[in-house]
């Protein structure tokens, strides 16, 4: 029987091998990487959506011309109650997408339960908007995209690390 010998590295790098392959953090796998890039894309576009929303409701008696309706000023605090939710909902996804991305203590479990409560959100918002009347099928597909999305990312931001 013959033993063989290993030939040593020609390099230092090369004796250490590689680890990580990926553009991904390596704290974070490729999986779990993607859906916080999709969370942080995502809570953007809530933050763009809230900002919106106000906007449509702060100029809400201008739509009405010469003389709108004696309470017009209450038409408004429901759409601007809730732009305000969807900034505050946004920045905190993008914010701990961020944080998760950056190793933060704590972060991917906060970012993990906003994500959940975002997809939750969404699939309630696909029910209400498929049962009024007329149902708008396009933003329940979009809600139901979004209920996908957030719901994957908070599976994989909450499951235990290997």
């Amino acid at each position: 029987m013959t033993s063989r010998r290993s030939i040593p590295a020609a390099s230092a790098a090369g004796a250490r091998g590689r680890a990580h392959h990926t553009l991904a953090p390596a704290h974070l796998g490729e999986a779990t990487a993607a859906a916080v890039v999709a969370v942080v894309v995502g809570g953007i576009a809530m933050v763009i959506t809230g900002i919106g929303m106000v906007a449509l409701a702060l100029t809400t008696g201008a739509r009405y011309g010469g003389s709108p309706p004696p309470d017009v000023a209450s038409l408004a605090i429901g759409p601007a109650l809730g732009g305000l939710a969807f900034i505050a909902l946004g920045g905190a996804l993008t914010a701990g997408g961020i944080a998760v991305l950056g190793a933060v203590r704590r972060a991917r479990l906060v970012t993990g339960i906003l994500a959940a409560l975002t997809a939750g959100l969404a699939a309630l918002g696909t029910v209400l908007v498929m049962t009024s009347e007329p149902p708008d099928v396009v933003i329940a597909i979009a809600l139901t995209v979004a209920t996908l999305v957030f719901g994957v990312a908070a599976i994989l931001l909450l499951r235990p690390r290997r």
